[in-house]
């Protein structure tokens, strides 16, 4: 669809001097900073006063614009010398971005649109306006030309600039070796109040870290071992070369547990079953692999009933 500014010299062209009046006054607030408009429009009127107004605003945007000149020259000369010869038109002195030939102009009365009260208010408003918009782009700088986004672009625009804040945050955490207090990401991962007191693997219940000694064989179930009241008792690696992901948690009765392993402090590994065990004896098991010379190792403890 052709701009505003292109219908209003097409209206002017073929003669229809107040349509294209109409368009060019659209043309001001669609392209408020483009010369050609206000030469456009001082060009189809013939109120001398406007004409000089629009013409300077046209040289105030674009001080090498040749109509213009030419335009504002004429003026300037005809108040000087106040002759009004007949058939002369600044028109003809805007050539050739004007619509009317200079050598048209004794062949036939020149057309021309006329300002009613409400032209003239229009045109001195959006005047007015342009100048307004003119200096806070000449304030604002190079954000000129930043273009306007969209609600969606701005909220993609805003996540990505969080996605960048944390990465920033977490590569800092590591770098420099500092906690962040992420704690709120971590709704469903089980706490410890602190550190165990040394390395080793430990039935943590009560806030208390109960040593897990390891063992070749599984001990009997009257033997004196950590013991828990929770049906999903916390079990902790800490400073072990073992890797949570090698091992299993075995009942008495058989079966193995599943269970979930997360991150603590201080490079912690914190195990919890992933659903509620049947009290008796169980064991934290790291097999050997057939033919190994390896024995299997199993860190044993209790899971109590908490019934009376």
């Amino acid at each position: 669809m052709a701009s505003s500014l292109q219908q209003g010299i097409n209206a002017a062209k073929a003669g229809q001097m107040q349509e294209a009046l109409e368009f060019l006054k659209d043309a001001i607030i669609e392209e408020p900073q483009n010369a050609d408009v206000w030469v456009w429009i001082a060009a189809i009127i013939d109120d001398l006063d406007k004409q000089e107004i629009f013409l300077e605003k046209a040289l105030d945007l674009d001080p090498d614009n040749i109509p213009a000149q030419r335009g504002l020259a004429f003026l300037k000369d005809r108040k000087r010398n106040k002759e009004n010869r007949q058939g002369d038109h600044l028109s003809d002195y805007t050539h050739p971005i004007s619509p009317f030939p200079k050598s048209q102009t004794s062949q036939q009365p020149r057309k021309t649109a006329d300002l009613s009260l409400r032209d003239v208010h229009d045109l001195d408003k959006a005047a007015l306006e342009s100048e307004t918009s003119t200096d806070e782009g000449d304030n604002s700088g190079i954000f000129n030309n930043v273009p306007k986004l969209s609600p969606l672009e701005i909220a993609l625009l805003a996540v990505v600039v969080l996605v960048f804040c944390v990465i920033g945050l977490l590569a800092a955490s590591a770098l420099f070796e500092f906690d962040l207090p992420l704690e709120f990401l971590k709704m469903d991962q089980p706490r410890l109040t602190t550190t165990p007191p040394y390395p080793g693997v430990f039935l943590y219940a009560d806030e208390i870290f109960f040593d897990i000694q390891p063992g070749q064989a599984v001990p009997p179930s009257t033997a004196p071992l950590p013991a828990s009241t929770s049906d999903q008792p916390l079990l902790v690696l800490w400073q072990t070369d073992l890797s949570p992901f090698q091992l299993s948690l075995i009942h008495e009765n058989g079966d193995q547990i599943s269970y979930q392993v997360f991150q603590g402090k201080d490079n912690t590994d914190i195990i919890q079953p992933e659903a509620a065990i049947e009290p008796g004896l169980c064991c934290l098991t790291k097999l050997s692999n057939p033919g190994s010379q390896q024995q299997n190792t199993f860190w044993c403890f209790l899971v109590l009933s908490d019934e009376p």
